[in-house]
Order: C-alpha cells, then sequence, then structure tokens
C-alpha cells in the first residue's frame, strides 16, 4: 500500500520537541559490537575441531547477523520529523513500513537455528552436540524466540501503526491498544522513555498507551500536535475522510493562523 514522507511544517516554538532516538550515539558501537560477536562465532565455528560445536557455531553466527541486521534496518527509519503515511487510506493513517515487522519477523525466527543444528548433531551423533551447555543454550535462546514470534502473531489483532478517523483513533500494534473514540481521550503528550513516545490516556485513567517511532512510522512530537488539534477542534475532523495528506494539511494551515499552541 503506498506510503509517503509528508514533513509537518507547524508554526516556530509551538512546543518543546523531544529527540527521537536519545541513544543514537551509543546505538553504533552496540551494533558493531554485535556484528564482532558474530564474526567469533563463526570464527569458533571454523576453527574448532568439535563436529557438534561447529554446527552450533555457525548457526549462532547466523542468528546474530540476522538480529543485529534487523536492528539496523529499524533504527535507520528513526529521523525527526518523519511522518509515514498511507496514502490509500481514506483516513490519516500512521504506519511504519511493512520491512518492519518482516525484519522483525526474521530476527526471531532466527533464533530457531542454533537449537534446530543442536537436534541436527544430536540425531546423528556428533561430537559435542550433547554438550549441557549447548542443548540447554539453544533451547532457551529457541524458547525465546517462539514466545516473540507468538507475541508478534498476537498483535496482528491491532492495526499496525495509528490510524486517526472522525470517530476516534484506532492502533497500535507493538505498543498497546488504542481504540478509542475523541470524547474518550483525556490527554495526549510525548514523553522521553528515553527517546521520545508518544503518550495517550483515557479518562478512565488506565495506563497511558506508549508508542515510540518505530510503532507509529512517524515522530511521535508531531503525532501529538495531531492528536490534539483534532482532539480540541471536533468541527475540523470530517477532512479526516478525505485521507492523511488533505488532513496534515489542514492542520498546518489552521495552526498557522492561530498561532502557537501549547501542548
Amino acid at each position: 500500500m503506498p506510503q509517503v514522507h509528508p514533513t509537518l511544517r507547524l508554526p516556530p516554538d509551538i512546543r518543546t520537541r523531544v529527540p527521537v532516538n536519545a541513544q543514537s550515539r551509543s546505538v553504533g558501537p552496540i551494533f558493531i559490537g554485535a556484528y564482532a560477536l558474530g564474526g567469533l562465532a563463526v570464527f569458533l565455528a571454523v576453527v574448532l575441531e568439535v563436529p557438534g560445536v561447529q554446527l552450533v557455531m555457525a548457526a549462532m553466527g547466523f542468528t546474530v547477523a540476522v538480529a543485529v541486521t534487523a536492528g539496523v534496518m529499524q533504527f535507520r527509519h528513526v529521523k525527526e520529523r518523519r511522518l509515514l503515511i498511507d496514502a490509500s487510506a481514506e483516513s490519516l493513517w500512521f504506519k511504519p513500513r511493512a520491512t518492519r515487522a518482516a525484519w522483525m519477523a526474521a530476527a526471531a525466527a532466527s533464533t530457531i537455528a542454533p537449537a534446530a543444528a543442536m537436534v541436527y548433531g544430536l540425531i546423528n551423533g556428533l561430537p559435542g552436540s550433547a554438550s549441557r551447555s549447548i542443548v540447554v543454550g539453544t533451547s532457551v535462546l529457541a524458547i525465546v524466540g517462539l514466545v516473540s514470534l507468538a507475541r508478534m502473531l498476537w498483535s496482528t489483532r491491532l492495526p499496525a501503526g495509528l490510524e486517526v478517523t472522525e470517530s476516534g483513533i484506532h492502533g497500535i500494534r507493538g505498543a498497546g491498544d488504542a481504540q478509542l473514540m475523541w470524547e474518550d481521550i483525556a490527554d495526549v503528550g510525548v514523553v522521553a522513555a528515553p527517546s521520545a513516545k508518544l503518550s495517550i490516556t483515557d479518562t478512565n485513567g488506565s495506563p497511558p498507551v506508549l508508542a515510540p517511532m518505530l510503532s507509529l512510522g512517524a515522530d511521535p512530537n508531531d503525532v501529538a500536535v495531531v492528536l490534539r488539534f483534532f482532539r480540541d477542534h471536533p468541527e475540523e475532523r470530517s477532512v479526516l475522510s478525505k485521507g492523511g495528506k488533505a488532513a496534515l494539511q489542514r492542520v498546518e494551515r489552521v495552526l498557522s493562523e492561530i498561532g502557537p499552541v501549547m501542548g
């Protein structure tokens, strides 16, 4: 489904922004270190002379490579002021790229590879495959991956991203359940946890739904402005049925006319 990257041009100084990636400087070295661990696993697979251990180490290197690459692909889309919307929707629908879910699923599924290598080694009697540390370690890793996959499947009951309609908001897969009518939204804000997360609180006093940019496909700072606008201006909500670009253009135009708006 088509996605576009509009930039919300808001009046200056209408709010204090929270960085969408407060740990950007530390993420790079972490990824490099993780790739190095994967390389070490592959190195051990080559130099060790225990076939069962070699096979598991090779599979472990594969798992690390897939998982770290998935993380890199996630964070490369975390950029200030980026808004991904579904241009084909008859609403304003902030939506992350479909490849995000695919990479997450691939990372979770890859954790099964070391356990599969261990089982193969046991079946074929490869030396080292029956090692307690290998059996327990690969089994625990596989269980973690399967639980993660199950959670991903369960989360598909919610729409990806956040859909904003005339009646309310719907989402957010992977971050929480935000199925709220406009009159049920008590507060919309942005919190630093440590990077920016959209915070939505309902009138029932339930714990707020917190959604990072990765779940929204959009800068939480700008999404908060849009949600507050339509919550506070019910007379403007009809534009939401005309699609995301029309809705965002209306927000820009009205806010530019009325001046700074405090969050």
